[in-house]
């Protein structure tokens, strides 16, 4: 198990108060209950970048507990890694952006799939912050421009590539990828180093607040039709599954009412956050604009892993010949 950061134990702390009300409220229109067998486990579960993750400290307030797991977190700095402590024998299960599973899961017919997706969980927070001084207007003037990201091969890039090819640009020959330290972005946006960014939640906020005037937000995924989709998804180990069949119910059913509890609880977050001197700055506009979705489960889930495979197939990271509900049914599982 991974220490505890110092943000995760202040945030802890401070939870303890909520506890007990988090015990007895009452539900937010829960969406297709699931069924759970009610037995005591302990897991090993890989959650990227957990200290500012409003829907791993509302599980941390008891929900895990209601559900009688005990849960090791896996901190992991990204979506890649957290699938590779899966992959790896590191953990039994792990959130991670659908657009880092599906081609981390993708193989030929033959070989045992490492994990499979039990649900989505929530929408992403994408965002594409472009420098005003370019008086660019619309992701289709991107072309020739330099694009930073943490990530070569993670979602940032893939959900912005997605997006130029769209609007007929090609997503690697018409711009310029620049892998960069999320920590840096602010400076070299400033500095004209980088005419744009690509990168999310909690760090696309916090750079958006240190870089106003300086930038603005082109795109983002927490408006429009993109607000509709699922983005964090839960795998869980193939070997993990068949060792205890009910492990994948248990946790999405824990994830689910995380999700339909998180409204009510905005505001708290945000003064615990106030409170922490690393916290992205204005936390509560941050926390506002994080989608209040429901778990997604079953068909409705297995129909937007196939969108998202067609859009990996049009950006090259997919094989257009295999058949989109066929990947779908294979990797998806019946929660």
């Amino acid at each position: 198990m991974a220490a505890p950061s110092r943000r995760l134990l202040l945030m802890g702390a401070g939870g303890v108060i909520l506890a007990t009300a988090l015990q007895t409220h009452s539900f937010f229109h829960r969406h297709k209950p699931v069924q759970t067998d009610g037995k005591k486990r302990h897991i090993r579960l890989a959650w990227p970048e957990p200290d500012y993750d409003p829907l791993l400290w509302l599980c941390q307030q008891g929900i895990f507990g209601r559900y009688n797991l005990t849960v090791d977190l896996v901190e992991t700095p990204g979506g890649n890694s957290a699938i590779d402590a899966v992959v790896n024998n590191r953990a039994d299960a792990a959130l991670s952006p659908l657009l880092d599973w599906l081609p981390a899961l993708y193989q030929d017919e033959e070989n045992e799939l490492p994990a499979r997706l039990a649900c989505g969980v929530r929408g992403g927070s994408y965002r594409l912050l472009v420098r005003r001084a370019l008086n660019l207007h619309k992701v289709g003037n991107l072309a020739g421009r330099k694009i930073g990201v943490v990530s070569l091969e993670g979602a940032d890039r893939r959900f912005v590539s997605i997006q130029l090819r769209r609007r007929g640009l090609h997503p690697t020959d018409s711009v310029q990828w620049v892998a960069i330290s999320a920590d840096d972005m602010a400076d070299a946006l400033r500095a004209g180093d980088l005419d744009a960014v690509a990168v999310h939640d909690p760090s696309g906020w916090r750079i958006l607040q240190q870089t106003k005037g300086v930038s603005w937000n082109m795109l983002d995924s927490m408006t429009g039709a993109e607000r509709e989709r699922i983005d964090l998804t839960l795998g869980i180990a193939t070997k993990a599954m068949a060792q205890d069949p009910g492990l994948a119910a248990a946790l999405t059913a824990a994830l689910q009412d995380a999700q339909n509890e998180f409204p009510a609880h905005r505001d708290e977050l945000a003064r615990l956050w106030k409170k922490d001197s690393d916290a992205p700055e204005e936390a509560k506009g941050m926390l506002e604009r994080e989608i209040a979705s429901h778990v997604v489960t079953g068909h409705p889930f297995r129909v937007q892993v196939e969108q998202y495979v067609d859009e990996l197939k049009l950006i090259g990271l997919m094989p257009d010949a295999d058949k989109t509900t066929d990947i779908a049914h294979r990797i998806c599982l019946e929660v």
